[in-house]
């Protein structure tokens, strides 16, 4: 039994001599139909059809013959196989490919469920076994093939198949029940083939499976035996899959084909260069070292080049403007800003529609495919329309920025031969204190300092403070009870009487 192999690996075609393109046999109406060359790749034909489609629906006022037609050029040009026939010979060669539905464009596109009925009936299955299989980094790292055993039951092959005799294959009993002058027929489920209407024996089988985990293979990715679950003579085998669970790791952390490892530097190899030395996942030992005259810097602020969420997209606003020769690939029914954001981060990216900006003016709003440089060039003015375009994803490129080792990080799944990036999370360590004399001395071989004092210390509008360390969360507890809302300043008891002075009457304050 052959296991695994190359994902997305194409084997070539099998043709035969025979079978040349009949005469007169037209194999460009499809082309023309989608308005695109013979040579087209499947974007641009994706392309083509989307423009065509939203043009063409019927929901808008196309004809819903013409939509039929590109979209069952689009069926067949978007499926290799089918294109390579329809390249041959035509329609013609087109066996049992109906017409394209037009119902829906999202499901004739995007490839949604289908109302395409009069299909047999798929035969049913087994119950699938799915059983979670710890792996290491390394093991993801290097590849690695884990033998499991599993116990299953199968068909007793030399008892067979055979029909019940209890209820002669059909699945029931019939008892007739005299009851007085009456008879009556009652019918019940044959108890001992339980209602199949076929007896049979099963026996426990061990099995053992080689598991190969490939390089660089996704935390949870399911590999899968077909047909090796239990066995029924009226289903086929369910499937055994195992789900790989990463383990964490005590020095490196993965985030897709990227490793990350932290460190700590102290400020002179902040300052002057660094060399350190690293045990990769596959056991190679790695010298790494800065350049000579760089500078490490500290982390920035706010950024977790780890978390798990990616960031939400940010968008600019411009007011009073609009960029109308950009298509709309849909639109909506409302102006509620967060309700069309989150529009585009879901619905219509599931879809395949990827927003680059979206206008709204004062009754709904319009969505668009491009890119922030097609819609800025589009720009036009609008007033009472409003912009929302994706902000630069490079603006915060510099804020992001982290030493790294370039191709060391983890094979790519797809193809192992690409691998991702290390990520270097530096610490700097401070020292504690310095002697003045060395501080003088570091401050003639560095830059000049950003603060340079222009008061005199001798000035006596002038107040001399020194920091000094103190925890802000314990500063915080400290005073809050001095911070709580309502109340005086300072509530003292008042035994003089009333408010408002000794013995005298409080301000009354009325309603008027």
């Amino acid at each position: 039994m052959f296991f695994g192999g190359f994902p997305g690996g194409d084997f070539p075609g099998m043709g035969g001599k025979g079978g040349g393109r009949s005469k007169n046999v037209d194999t460009s109406k499809f082309y023309k139909l989608l308005e695109v060359d013979k040579n087209s790749n499947e974007a641009e034909i994706k392309k083509a059809y989307r423009r065509l489609a939203v043009k063409h629906h019927p929901d808008k006022g196309g004809d819903p013959e013409k939509f039929k037609e590109i979209t069952r050029a689009y069926e067949v040009l978007s499926d290799q196989d089918k294109r390579a026939k329809y390249d041959k010979f035509g329609e013609e060669g087109l066996d049992n490919d109906g017409p394209g539905d037009a119902s829906d464009i999202f499901e004739a596109f995007f490839g949604g469920g289908g109302r395409r009925g009069g299909g047999t009936r798929r035969r049913q299955k087994t119950k699938d076994v799915v059983q979670n299989l710890k792996v290491t980094l390394e093991q993801m790292y290097s590849g690695y093939t884990k033998k499991m055993a599993i116990t299953r039951q199968v068909i007793d092959k030399k008892k067979g198949v055979q029909e019940c005799r209890e209820c002669d294959g059909r699945g029931v009993k019939v008892e007739v029940v005299r009851m007085g002058p009456m008879i009556q027929q009652m019918q019940s489920q044959c108890h001992n083939c339980g209602g199949q209407g076929k007896s049979f024996q099963t026996k426990q089988e061990r099995e053992v499976l080689e598991v190969h985990i490939q390089k660089g293979s996704p935390d949870g990715h399911k590999v899968v035996f077909r047909e090796m679950a239990d066995e029924h003579p009226d289903a086929d085998a369910g499937d055994v899959v195992f789900v790989l669970k990463q383990q964490e790791h005590a020095d490196f952390k993965r985030k897709g084909a990227d490793l990350f490892i932290e460190r700590k530097i102290s400020l002179v190899e902040a300052l002057c260069g660094f060399t350190m030395e690293l045990t990769h996942l596959d056991g190679r030992k790695l010298q790494i070292k800065t350049s000579p005259g760089e500078i490490v810097k500290p982390m920035s602020q706010g950024f977790d080049p780890l978390a798990k969420e990616e960031a939400k997209t940010e968008w600019e606003i411009i007011e009073d403007a609009d960029c109308p020769s950009v298509e709309n690939v849909a639109q909506a029914d409302t102006t509620d800003i967060d309700t069309l954001k989150k529009a585009c981060e879901t619905q219509l990216k599931r879809k395949g529609i990827d927003v680059g900006c979206f206008v709204v003016d004062g009754q709904r709003a319009y969505f668009k495919q491009c890119t922030r440089e097609e819609a800025l060039a589009a720009k036009k003015t609008r007033r009472g329309s409003t912009m929302y375009i994706v902000t630069d994803p490079d603006a915060k490129k510099s804020f992001r920025m982290m030493k790294a080792v370039k191709d060391e990080g983890m094979p790519t799944f797809k193809n192992p031969f690409v691998h991702g990036n290390l990520f270097l999370v530096l610490t700097i360590e401070f020292p504690d204190s310095l002697s003045p004399e060395n501080q003088t001395a570091m401050a003639k071989l560095l830059p000049a300092p950003l603060h340079q004092p222009k008061w005199s210390e001798d000035d006596k509008e002038v107040e001399i403070h020194t920091v000094t360390d103190i925890d802000p969360v314990q500063s915080y507890n400290s005073n809050k009870v001095n911070m709580s809302a309502g109340g005086e300043a300072y509530d003292d008891d008042e035994e003089d009487g009333p408010r408002g002075g000794p013995g005298g009457p409080g301000v009354q304050c009325h309603q008027q």
